[in-house]
């Protein structure tokens, strides 16, 4: 089955690159890489006590691109109904969570099926920060059908076989219009945070 996986892999790295260089959109030193399947992000979203949910969700990545140490395009495509809670609760109860999820509440999957992050450019940052980042990545975040940039501090490292992102994040949900439980005068217990926590471990396959 890994083979099988592995033989996917460059059969769409090839495609890719056949498509693009058609295109004329890949440019000289560019190379596609292929991401590998099976690639998730955890999430925690916070009441204001403290208490949280956690899960994850589903990274579906296209068209990455490299050139030298700099990573110069790409976009991960992340479908609402991959969401899957991880919290330590009854089946019931975590089914109901993740439905209040994909709901009009928050991710509306009816209507938006897809959050989208495109990769504009991923470069070496002067020094390496406390937490080990040492790239920052430039895109634009879309969600609930609303594009803004949303810069991201990662750990790259690039071998010769492979690129792996680490990275962790927050973004504020209220800025791309999901509001449920943001009201400043609700209580503690009932008003979710407005910040969202992400951690993100993906690998793309160098061929």
């Amino acid at each position: 089955m890994k083979m099988k996986n592995v033989m996917i892999a460059i059969c769409l790295s090839v495609v890719f690159m056949a498509c693009k260089k058609e295109n004329g959109s890949v440019a000289a030193g560019e190379e596609v890489l292929a991401v590998e399947t099976g690639s998730t992000a955890a999430w925690k979203g916070y009441l204001e006590t403290g208490y949280f949910n956690s899960g994850t969700i589903a990274l579906e990545a296209e068209d990455f691109l490299l050139k030298g140490e700099e990573i110069t395009g790409g976009e991960i495509s992340i479908p609402i109904s991959s969401i899957v809670v991880t919290n330590d609760l009854p089946a019931d109860k975590k089914l109901e969570l993740t439905h209040h999820l994909q709901s009009a509440d928050f991710f509306n999957l009816a209507l938006y099926p897809q959050v989208v992050y495109t990769v504009r450019s991923a470069q070496k940052t002067a020094a390496v920060d406390p937490k080990g980042n040492n790239y920052l990545i430039k895109g634009d975040f879309k969600l609930l059908g609303k594009s803004l940039p949303l810069d991201i501090p990662a750990k790259i490292a690039i071998s010769a076989t492979d690129v792996e992102i680490v990275s962790n994040f927050t973004f504020d949900r209220t800025k791309w219009g999901m509001t449920y439980a943001s009201d400043v005068n609700l209580p503690a217990a009932d008003k979710i945070k407005n910040e969202i926590e992400v951690d993100i471990d993906l690998k793309a396959i160098r061929f």
